[in-house]
């Protein structure tokens, strides 16, 4: 099957060929782009997609979309503010106690690029927000997940050369060594790592690059705060990154990725990364 996945797949396509998988189950998904990959797994027959965030309000023109277009599935939605580590065991605990069994949950980064911010927590607020509340969802919400049930946080690439967070200062010293990029890179570094330890715990967990989007990290970032980025690894004596830029996809496009990872059995026991340029390796 691997080699019917192209670049331009679009996610409706990947819900058509793995319609059985999607159908009757039940999704969790959170983060402010989810818009395309919940119509899809509605569209495939879901019989239930739960989002949290930190309001309905955010969402409510997705919700009410869903309601129209498909009477069949159940649409919820659980308040968890992603700067309250608190707030998200509360959700948790609050999804457990649907008493549902959740066959997949699809984690898409809360803040990018952000300026320096301490979460109520008193963590940097992409290190939390884009990491730990996923790491106290999931975690919570183990118990509760099918046999089948699947992991996936949306992430991008990490470049082979790029050097590894310090995890021992993941506040970059108050933020006296913060820059937007550096971290929105530690969280997404972080994600990828901890798909990486789902996996090994007997339960599928894939990071997905969904590719070039509309609000992906390249069409957000200003060339201003890309240029400081660079200026600071030239000075800190880092070798300068090879920037890439990759073809724009549309959101459509960009959910394929996502769903490839939620749902291809193909994938079964394979790395926990997917890259939004499949091959058919």
């Amino acid at each position: 099957m691997s080699e019917h996945f192209k670049p331009e797949t679009h996610g409706s396509q990947v819900v058509e060929w793995f319609a059985e998988r999607v159908k009757f189950k039940i999704w969790l998904i959170r983060g402010g782009h989810a818009a395309c990959l919940a119509d899809a797994l509605a569209h495939g027959g879901a019989s239930c997609i739960i989002f949290t965030g930190h309001s309905q309000a955010e969402l409510q023109s997705i919700i009410d979309h869903l309601h129209r277009k498909y009477h069949q599935t159940k649409i919820i939605f659980i308040t968890a503010d992603s700067g309250s580590l608190a707030s998200m065991r509360e959700a948790a605990d609050t999804i457990k106690e649907l008493g549902v069994p959740i066959d997949g949950i699809v984690g898409f980064p809360t803040v990018t690029a952000a300026a320096w911010e301490l979460t109520t927590d008193g963590i940097e607020g992409h290190f939390q927000r884009n990491y730990l509340c996923y790491f106290v969802l999931v975690k919570t919400l183990l118990e509760r997940m099918s046999a089948r049930a699947r992991v996936v946080m949306v992430t991008t690439s990490v470049r082979q050369e790029a050097p590894a967070p310090t995890w021992e200062d993941v506040s970059f010293s108050n933020g006296e060594t913060y820059h937007p990029l550096d971290g929105y890179a530690q969280s997404m570094f972080a994600n990828i790592i901890f798909a990486k330890s789902l996996a090994r715990r007997s339960i599928a967990a894939f990071s997905a690059n969904p590719g070039n989007t509309k609000n992906n990290i390249q069409t957000y970032v200003s060339t201003d705060e890309v240029a400081s980025w660079l200026q600071r690894k030239k000075e800190a004596g880092e070798d300068l990154p090879i920037l890439l830029q990759q073809a724009p996809k549309s959101m459509t496009q960009g959910s394929a990725t996502v769903l490839r990872g939620l749902l291809d059995p193909d994938l079964e026991g394979k790395t926990p990364l997917l890259v939004c340029e499949w091959s058919s390796d």
